[in-house]
């Protein structure tokens, strides 16, 4: 683990061109318009990591999920966490994490929720996850944010996740 420092920013509305960048979405294309409209309504607060002048993890926290179970429970969900190849293993998405939840805390949640993929491309962020206290919510994997019915069959994507939650 690399002992470099970086520094957590929580970004301003005025700062959606930093986080579209850093997150790579086309601009005009769907993703970037949606962060465009989440981060000015308020509705996703964004943190990101720098080491430097140079981005090298991010997050965004949406408060008003798409998930049905954290609808119900008032719960804000993490969503698209990375973290640069070259600064991995350096405590980088724990502390994005915290931050996210530090901010839930603020906004009197009682905990937060998050998605992880179920291929091995995701391998790091579940052993993560489970390390640092989310735990499965207990409605299964969903494919889109919905539950997928057993006896179902579902490609092995991104979109195909198992939905957590951790209680403060």
């Amino acid at each position: 683990m690399g002992t470099e420092a970086f520094r957590l920013a929580v970004l301003s509305r005025e700062h959606v061109d930093r986080a579209a960048a850093f997150f790579n979405y086309k601009p005009g294309g769907s993703d970037d318009i949606a962060l465009r409209k989440n981060m000015v309504s308020g509705d996703w607060t964004v943190i990101l990591a720098a080491d430097g002048d140079t981005d090298i993890g991010g997050a965004y926290i949406n408060w008003t999920p798409k998930y049905q179970v954290y609808q119900r429970m008032d719960l804000p969900e993490i969503q698209d966490l990375r973290v640069s190849p070259g600064h991995r293993r350096r405590g980088i998405a724990t502390a994005i994490i915290e931050m996210a939840e530090n901010q839930a805390r603020q906004a009197d949640k009682m905990g937060m929720g998050l998605s992880v993929g179920l291929h091995a491309g995701y391998g790091d962020a579940q052993r993560l996850y489970a390390r640092i206290g989310y735990i499965p919510d207990g409605y299964g994997i969903t494919y889109d944010r919905i539950t997928v019915p057993a006896g179902e069959a579902r490609k092995i994507d991104d979109d195909l996740a198992l939905m957590l939650l951790k209680f403060f």
